[in-house]
């Protein structure tokens, strides 16, 4: 059985203006996101000038394709340990948490994660 991914936000959005990873994305495995991966892929999609309905299009793909994670009071606080321990900052160590907290591989384009364990940086 292969480990459950968490894909970061940088893949999302290089696979939606790009195309890119789409071996990833658009496989049979379920994904899990962050939910502050979510903020950041809408808030991303609205600030490039898409159309609303785009948007919220490619935000319910998101979601049929991922398992939301939550960020409740345990996660919050291992990852203010994380971002100590790891000198990152309060959204990648949530993010950095989430993942890890559901035994999942990070997968991400973001070299802040760089060196941590349970993270794949795609190039």
């Amino acid at each position: 059985m292969t480990a459950s991914k968490c894909i970061d936000s940088s893949v999302w959005l290089e696979y939606f203006f790009n195309g890119s990873f789409k071996d990833i994305i658009e496989g049979n495995e379920m994904l899990f996101i962050s939910s502050l991966s979510l903020f950041e892929i809408k808030k991303k999609l609205i600030k490039s000038g898409n159309l609303p309905e785009k948007v919220s299009e490619s935000i319910e793909f998101v979601k049929e394709r991922s398992l939301i994670i939550s960020i409740g009071d345990e996660i919050a606080e291992y990852a203010a340990e994380i971002s100590t321990q790891h000198n990152l900052g309060a959204v990648d160590a949530l993010i950095y948490a989430s993942a890890i907290k559901q035994n999942a591989i990070l997968i991400t384009l973001d070299n802040d994660f760089r060196g941590l364990n349970s993270v794949v940086i795609l190039d």
